[in-house]
């Protein structure tokens, strides 16, 4: 057998020779998986879209599918929406066993309840302390996971898991699971706690992303872990009101007037002070000179006589003021 490969520059897969061969996949197992890492990602493919489109029964179809599961190639995981809240099915499919694949944050492994080694702890207990009846143990948590978990009911984490899977709409290859957004959401608060917003998290884990992502979790872990910007400088306080204000009606004067008075309120006292005098107002020559102790009390008693005799008025119904 001659074999001819030509190179291909757009519309081809890479299928690895572990793969292609696999001697405990059938022919049909290994065709599915061909033809499910041929679609693009995002596409909806299950036992039934994948029938409709070939000549195999269903029942061919499904076996297919159980067999790439149980040989690594193809996982199915049921989660919870938290946008939406709907439940649903997540397939991944990956052209290496997802066994294989090092996770990230893998946890480590204890022994508990083991039997001692040495002669001279055989007499020492290690079987955990017996439980009340009818109390159940709990799972052993990891690190990571119990971080998370505590976390779950912070309004922050709650504001960074939002954030995460949000990021399936910008881009669908980095499309997260439920399980991997309560995963990496610890780390997403971080951002947040340190001042970044939930758009400079998603530009940051949206840009700059290479032609193939065999991992969204991963890759999401690793820059959320190692690029971080600095933290934003905090805004600067604005600054100090310095212009005077009127002492009777708390008027802003322009900038670099120094009056104590503005015009209509040197204008009121002056007409009350000619008017209790019995002589005519003087012209205002000089608006900048200071006003006397007396005559800011006279300008406020008539302010508040004003004041009491509209409310008065408006009382009984009758206008405030009568036409001279």
């Amino acid at each position: 057998m001659r074999v001819h490969r030509n190179r291909h520059d757009r519309a081809f897969v890479v299928v690895p020779n572990a793969a292609a061969r696999h001697r405990g996949l059938s022919l049909s197992a290994r065709g599915l998986l061909v033809t499910l890492l041929s679609l693009p990602d995002g596409t909806r493919a299950t036992v039934d879209t994948v029938t409709d489109q070939v000549e195999e029964g269903r029942r061919a179809v499904a076996k297919a599918f159980t067999a790439l599961e149980k040989a690594g190639y193809l996982r199915r995981e049921r989660g919870q929406d938290p946008g939406t809240g709907l439940w649903g099915t997540q397939t991944h499919i990956s052209d290496l066993p997802m066994d294989c694949i090092p996770a990230v944050g893998a946890p480590k492994s204890r022994s508990v309840g083991d039997f001692p080694k040495e002669e001279k702890n055989r007499e020492k207990d290690l079987l955990p302390e017996p439980r009340p009846h009818g109390e159940e143990a709990a799972p052993p948590r990891t690190e990571e996971e119990g971080d998370a978990s505590d976390d779950n009911d912070h309004p922050v984490t709650a504001r960074a898991a939002a954030t995460l899977a949000q990021l399936g709409d910008a881009d669908r290859r980095l499309a997260l699971s439920t399980s991997e957004v309560l995963r990496l959401a610890p780390l997403a608060a971080a951002w947040l706690a340190e001042g970044h917003s939930a758009m400079k998290i998603v530009a940051a884990l949206t840009t700059r992303l290479p032609e193939c992502v065999d991992s969204a979790a991963a890759l999401i872990s690793y820059r959320l872990k190692n690029q971080m910007p600095a933290k934003p400088a905090p805004k600067a306080l604005p600054a100090p009101d310095t212009r005077h204000r009127c002492q009777s009606c708390d008027a802003v004067f322009p900038a670099g007037v120094t009056q104590d008075l503005c015009k209509l309120c040197r204008a009121e006292m002056e007409r009350a002070t000619a008017h209790i005098l019995g002589t005519p107002a003087p012209a205002a020559e000089d608006q900048s000179a200071p006003i006397s102790g007396e005559a800011a009390g006279l300008i406020a008693a008539i302010r508040q006589r004003r004041a009491s005799a509209t409310a008065t008025h408006r009382r009984h119904g009758r206008p405030a003021f009568a036409a001279a």
